[in-house]
């Protein structure tokens, strides 16, 4: 009986250290099949802009505003990365940022805040409120970007990964992602009515309708994407490991 139960209690020692050396996040493998988009140019900001966040077009200066997770500053640069200015704030772990359609207010996500926050173009704080969101303090807020109604749809990163929607500062849906690994910025396209999405671990770009169903996904050959945006018929995508900004065509 003694040697039985040695032998079993052997085999279960066995099995839970076999269990605890699996990985605790279930990485996202490509698919078979799905398209890798190359940048048909690179820009290095390293010089302009420590660790780029987020990134948005403002088309009344066919501009790109940029926020770092560094410094509580906007960054707004010409198409080629050249710096335009610089506007100071007090932003706190700005990740994401979208502008008014007549580009004179930004909503920007705080991560380790839970706030969004508006501030003035010339980088005044207008007024913020809390995303109630259970999550890990390191996984927080994202991305953020504004519909054709002046909805806001505020991502989190994971843990869930969620998009959430809101008519001012008053939550009018949410909806868990389950397409990549983790959700780090978002952009509406307003011609298509729909959603792109960028994902830092799972190296991808997704487009999803405005009810959260996959429309498309391609696989992008670098992580730590972290802004997406579009000027007419081009990506450009910021990455905060390399403070790099990448070009892509728009995929169809």
């Amino acid at each position: 009986m003694n040697k039985i139960f040695l032998v079993s209690l052997i085999l279960l020692i066995y099995i839970y250290g076999c269990k605890r050396g699996e990985p605790d996040n279930d990485i996202v493998n490509p698919p078979p099949g799905i398209t890798t988009l190359q940048p048909i140019k690179t820009i290095d900001l390293s010089g302009v802009i420590p660790e780029p966040s987020g990134i948005t077009y403002n088309s009344k200066n066919n501009s790109l505003w940029v926020v770092s997770d560094e410094k509580p500053d906007f960054f707004e640069i010409d198409l080629n990365g050249n710096l335009i200015k610089k506007i100071t704030s007090d932003g706190y772990d700005m990740e994401g940022l979208d502008l008014t359609k007549n580009c004179d207010t930004i909503y920007v996500v705080e991560e380790s805040s839970k706030l969004v926050t508006t501030f003035l173009t010339n980088g005044t704080r207008i007024s913020s409120f809390t995303v109630d969101v259970a999550t890990n303090p390191s996984n927080i807020l994202e991305g953020i970007t504004i519909d054709k109604s002046n909805h806001l749809f505020v991502l989190n990163e994971k843990l869930p990964r969620l998009m959430i929607e809101f008519a001012a500062a008053s939550e009018m849906s949410r909806r868990e992602l389950t397409y990549t690994t983790d959700i780090s910025d978002i952009c509406y396209d307003e011609q298509l009515d729909c959603f792109w999405i960028v994902s830092d671990e799972s190296k991808k770009i997704i487009k999803i309708s405005k009810t959260g169903i996959l429309l498309t996904e391609w696989q992008i050959p670098f992580e730590k994407g972290e802004g997406i945006t579009f000027v007419q018929d081009k990506m450009y995508i910021v990455c905060d490991s390399d403070a790099k900004m990448y070009i892509f065509n728009k995929p169809d």
